[in-house]
């Protein structure tokens, strides 16, 4: 009993985590604990949402995905401050830190933390939908970089596939489906695309990781975007000329070797400047996968809200700096 008071009393005088006590005062901290360069960065971020924020409906168990809030009247009132519910998903986000760690970190329960993160990530996905991410033919022209606009003038959007590990599926089926024999493990992959500026301009939904790069890119609806006298870049391994032909655009991909004879000149030139300039959507991926929800093998708790999380977390990367110069 004596022992319980103690640690009871410890409890009532330890002080729940904020961003305003670890961050506020400390771009670098900001930067480790979120991935937003500055706090004032976050700040921008968090304003955005807040307004949505503060009429949201919480997360009360059913699907992940099965969450409203425009127009729902607002469910009691959170222990924890809006502001740090946000901080609260960043770190599962960026850190990977468990529900344990952030229902000690923040001194709620653990039900309470997964009610935040699953609502607040769905919060982020609609709101982040209703922003423009696929730019205009006139915007990337404006921002292209100089060596895209000397080389590859065209280039709309530089594409690549990825994958992310999840959890085994207790489905049979499912577990053959999302099995991938290039990582041996069940994967959901994506089609990431950016634009030569280096912002992330394109992001389709998850598929099984069976999915081979001419079916992901056949059913991501990026065809359906490009406009006839566009060029698209990608490595070689993507054999989608055909598909991008149909719609009037371009591929631009290193020159495939044939046998053991040597390239040309020519060809090594080319698959030297693809490289110089495709190395960006590489960069893009990386980035994306420094939030470790992601580079970690996703649990099925969250499997539901898959899709939504990598949305999210590529929003998240375009507050970043660019990365083609």
């Amino acid at each position: 009993k004596l022992e319980d008071q103690i640690n009871n009393l410890s409890h009532q005088q330890r002080k729940p985590l904020s961003i305003h006590t670890l961050c506020a005062s400390s771009d670098d901290k900001t930067r480790y604990y979120t991935g937003f360069a500055t706090f004032a960065l976050f700040m921008a971020c968090f304003n955005l949402l807040k307004p949505s924020a503060e009429k949201m409906a919480y997360w009360r168990g059913g699907e992940p995905k099965d969450t409203v809030w425009a127009g729902v009247k607002k469910g009691p009132a959170m222990k924890v401050p809006l502001i740090d519910q946000f901080f609260m998903l960043l770190l599962r986000l960026r850190l990977n830190l468990d529900v344990e760690d952030l229902s000690d970190r923040f001194l709620v329960s653990q039900s309470t933390v997964s009610r935040i993160i699953i609502t607040w990530v769905n919060l982020m996905y609609v709101r982040f939908k209703e922003l423009p991410m696929w730019p205009s033919r006139r915007k990337v022209n404006k921002l292209m970089p100089p060596s895209f606009r000397k080389w590859y003038p065209t280039t709309r959007i530089i594409i690549d596939g990825t994958e992310f590990f999840i959890e085994k599926p207790s489905s049979l089926a499912r577990q053959s489906a999302t099995w991938s024999s290039y990582k041996n493990h069940n994967t959901f992959k994506s089609l990431i695309g950016i634009s030569p500026d280096g912002s992330i301009t394109f992001v389709s939904d998850l598929y099984e990781g069976s999915i081979s790069d001419r079916e992901l890119t056949e059913v991501s609806g990026l065809l359906q975007k490009l406009e006839r006298g566009d060029s698209v870049m990608a490595d070689k391994g993507f054999d989608v000329q055909d598909l991008l032909a149909a719609v009037g655009v371009r591929l631009n991909i290193p020159p495939k070797r044939v046998g053991e004879r040597q390239m040309s000149p020519e060809d090594v030139l080319k698959t030297k400047k693809i490289a110089a300039v495709r190395i960006h959507v590489e960069r893009a991926i990386r980035r994306i996968k420094l939030y470790r929800i992601l580079s970690n093998t996703i649990p099925n708790s969250l499997a539901g809200i898959a899709d939504q999380l990598v949305f999210v977390v590529c929003c998240l990367c375009n507050f970043q700096p660019g990365l083609a110069a």
